[in-house]
């Protein structure tokens, strides 16, 4: 069987709006994967080695000062390390490492693995995120067209590839959650639609992945994870545990892993977690924070 995986990416997704709402494709692979939260060891408050009210402290024990923002957020989920060593603090991307931090789709690419990038977030590519490395890359100014079209195109881009591709490591990223979320909040009815338009996107995705000719000689693993969470009015940056709650879910096409629950699942672990999958060892010197998730 040859291994490939699929990232799917939902910006500013609240884990508890998720559990209430359960849209039916997240809704299975929650049923049927192993999933787990965790929270982000960083917000606008420094974190010292010592807390104090409104502080956080790193479990790695580092101090770590970054905002709950999408920046360091997806930079942690690429690169599989936090913003103290893939140096980005905030959407600016002043102080970014790519170089000696970078993507997991461009380590899996320099061994020789196929890979593609679909996002419609155009920082991610303006600050480098994603390396050149990767062979597919589409890439649309979400902030420009809005989230919610900018996302469509994204999907269809993604579901064509696909099915008509051979993706050995694949990720796509929506991110009108996040903006709807800045707007009104993540308890309103626009948030839930758009919610539940990324779940019928990953529906198609995952549809294409099984129309694939060669789907039975294939064994794919799809991984969704977001970047932070919200605040109950709208906004993150800060260390309230709305903002800094993260989740991680990992399910096989055509397995049953039994719906665990995993003690902790963060963003670090997305990295190392997909390498694992496509058969791209860790190597110590790159100094990862993330592990690979039981499956």
């Amino acid at each position: 069987m040859k291994n490939k995986v699929l990232v799917v990416g939902m910006d500013g997704l609240r884990f508890d709006r998720l559990l209430a709402l359960r849209p039916p494709v997240l809704g299975r692979l929650l049923a049927t994967g192993v999933h787990g939260t965790g929270r982000l060891p960083y917000g606008e408050a420094a974190a010292p080695t010592t807390a104090a009210k409104g502080q956080v402290v790193p479990p790695t024990g580092r101090t770590i000062t970054a905002r709950t923002d999408s920046g360091p957020g997806w930079s942690s989920i690429a690169t599989g390390v936090w913003p103290d060593k893939h140096g980005v603090a905030d959407n600016g991307f002043a102080t970014a490492d790519f170089t000696k931090y970078p993507d997991f789709l461009s380590r899996a690419a320099g061994h020789g693995l196929t890979t593609s990038a679909l996002f419609s977030w155009a920082a991610l590519e303006e600050h480098g995120a994603f390396g050149p490395a990767i062979a597919t890359r589409v890439v649309l100014d979400g902030s420009a067209l809005t989230f919610a079209v900018a996302d469509k195109q994204i999907a269809a881009a993604a579901e064509r590839h696909l099915a008509e591709e051979d993706p050995d490591l694949c990720f796509v990223y929506f991110g009108d959650t996040d903006e709807v979320a800045h707007d009104l909040g993540p308890h309103c009815e626009e948030y839930t639609d758009a919610l539940m338009a990324q779940d019928r996107y990953l529906d198609r995705l995952l549809s294409a992945i099984g129309s694939r000719p060669s789907f039975s000689g294939e064994r794919w693993t799809v991984i969704v994870t977001t970047d932070h969470g919200h605040l109950d009015a709208g906004g993150h940056g800060g260390v309230t545990d709305e903002e800094r709650t993260t989740f991680v879910i990992v399910g096989r096409m055509g397995e049953d892993l039994g719906g665990r629950a995993l003690g902790q699942a963060r963003l670090v672990d997305v990295a190392p977690t997909a390498l694992a999958q496509v058969g791209v060892p860790v190597e110590a010197e790159w100094e990862l924070d993330g592990e690979a998730l039981p499956l």
